[in-house]
């Protein structure tokens, strides 16, 4: 009987919203409305920890995908800029000689052409260097310029046979030097022009 009695008042708590009367029936009620506050709370703080956890990994995967892993730079190979970065990483072999000739226009404009060795980046950082020690052309054919001029340099393509090998943005070499006198175009947005002769 007290049993059935029990069975009666939950059912009327939960699913009827009936308060009993009387003091022992508050009382109840009461431990009743405070353990489904809890309950709430308690389903509330796991779903902020599940969310968190979720954002956690999705963050995750989407830097690995547009990020550091997702591009794979350190698959390629890569040169420098300029002579200094190129000491920094400790790849600079030699600075070339040069002369520019039938130029116009030119004011300001900087060029320092270079050997230096081929090199990729590290596994985890831009800033580690790894020398390409496994290529048929270990070197590559680099210069340092001001590239705020909106000056465009081409390699005639007469001349890029006479390098061991490049492609759209590098020359690369067999040994640290060039075996021939190699000619680059000048050209730019405020009528600048001229050639340069590397050797």
């Amino acid at each position: 009987m007290r049993c059935y009695i029990l069975i009666r008042f939950v059912y009327y708590v939960f699913f009827t919203g009936y308060e009993r009367k009387g003091a022992k029936g508050e009382s109840i009620y009461r431990e009743i409305k405070k353990t489904k506050k809890m309950k709430k709370r308690v389903v509330i703080l796991i779903g902020i920890i599940l969310g968190s956890i979720f954002l956690y990994y999705a963050f995750g995967f989407f830097s690995s995908s547009v990020g550091w892993y997702g591009y794979q730079k350190w698959k390629y190979r890569v040169g420098t800029s300029t002579i200094e970065k190129s000491k920094q990483r400790k790849v600079f072999v030699k600075e070339l000689k040069y002369k520019i000739i039938d130029s116009a226009h030119l004011k300001g404009f900087d060029f320092k052409p270079y050997v230096e060795k081929g090199f990729r980046y590290g596994y985890h950082s831009m800033e580690d260097t790894r020398i390409d020690r496994f290529s048929h052309y270990p070197y590559n054919l680099s210069y340092e310029r001001n590239k705020k001029d909106s000056i465009v340099l081409n390699i005639f393509p007469e001349d890029i046979e006479k390098l061991d090998s490049s492609d759209v943005v590098w020359g690369y070499l067999k040994q640290p030097y060039l075996q021939d006198t190699i000619r680059i175009e000048i050209e730019g947005m405020g009528k600048q022009k001229g050639t340069i002769k590397i050797w």
